[in-house]
């Protein structure tokens, strides 16, 4: 214990003395400490942000987290140097750390500032084993399960044509650019749900449709749309009054009759249509079309229909009340 806070203070009155090098610009010495002893009492601001920040992200008890080195450095940019697509970095230099932590016999490297205030996860050897346990957790919040209840099937690296990581969404615009990443199948209960992932796992884009509909025109001059994955996450877009959308899942929007309900329409019908729109050439007439993306065979009839309209709409609402 003794050498550790020794080494901890060797390092604070080194801070603002000169030296070198890498990863990044450095006015101060990189120093590292090697097997500190573990205990939050004895952890510095950084080190127990850090810790925290890894805790939540892997989902897995502090105390089940070891801190292996902490090396001072001074970063290049905001993001800590952990470049991330479609963020901007300040370019000031910024000091702080960069700690490694053993969890279930892996490492995993964070980079933070001075104080702890920012905590940067950086991409690494185990980056794909991080976006797995990102992805089973979320899931597992979107749909109200236990992550135990999630197994991963394959995680394949791709190389996406755009920067929607080959998911095409309604109302959103992509740039066509080559994205490295992955595709990731998560399965539960014989049920399979895809994860498109950008490569440093700062995008995760959910792949499986389960409904999109569209509401366009009439006397109020509708400019609505939805888009359901199975996987739980919904996009809604009222392009007159709010063009970049808005997310929501069915754990924050569904009860769990609502969501038993539209889980019974995806097993027992296929990839249908359906059209409530006015006939055409009714005066400010309004197109309402749902797409459903069901794993079954059959057709809902016309009250089924209506049902599946009115969940809509009503989900809907939810997602911008």
């Amino acid at each position: 214990m003794k050498k550790f806070i020794v080494g901890l203070f060797i390092l604070a009155s080194l801070m603002t003395a000169c030296a070198p090098p890498t990863p990044a610009v450095d006015d101060h010495p990189s120093i590292i400490i090697e097997q500190p002893t573990q205990g939050t009492n004895e952890m510095t601001p950084a080190q127990i942000a850090a810790l925290t920040h890894l805790s939540e992200t892997l989902n897995l008890p502090a105390d089940q987290i070891n801190l292996v080195s902490i090396e001072a450095v001074t970063w290049p940019d905001g993001c800590l140097g952990v470049q991330k697509m479609g963020v901007m970095c300040t370019q000031a230099l910024v000091k702080g750390f960069k700690i490694i932590f053993e969890a279930d016999g892996k490492e995993y490297e964070v980079h933070t500032n001075e104080t702890g205030s920012s905590v940067v996860l950086a991409s690494g050897q185990e980056a794909n084993n991080l976006i797995e346990t990102t992805l089973i957790k979320q899931l597992a919040g979107n749909l109200g399960l236990d992550t135990g209840a999630i197994s991963v099937i394959s995680n394949e690296p791709v190389e996406f044509s755009d920067a929607c990581l080959g998911v095409m969404m309604q109302d959103v615009m992509c740039a066509e650019v080559i994205t490295p990443g992955s595709i990731v199948i998560l399965e539960v209960d014989g049920i399979q749900y895809e994860y498109h992932v950008s490569e440093n796992g700062s995008r995760i884009q959910p792949a499986t449709l389960a409904l999109t509909w569209k509401r366009e025109g009439g006397i109020a001059g509708f400019c609505d749309s939805l888009t359901v994955f199975l996987s739980g996450e919904v996009y809604g877009n009222q392009c007159k009054s709010q063009p970049n959308g808005t997310m929501g899942t069915f754990a924050n929007l569904l009860s769990s009759d609502e969501k038993d309900q539209f889980n019974t329409w995806i097993d027992e019908y296929g990839s249908v249509t359906l059209d409530a729109s006015d006939p055409k050439g009714v005066a400010d007439g309004m197109t309402n079309i749902i797409v459903l993306f069901g794993n079954g065979k059959g057709k809902p009839g016309k009250p089924i229909e209506g049902d599946i309209f009115a969940w809509a709409q009503k989900l809907f609402q939810q997602l911008y009340n």
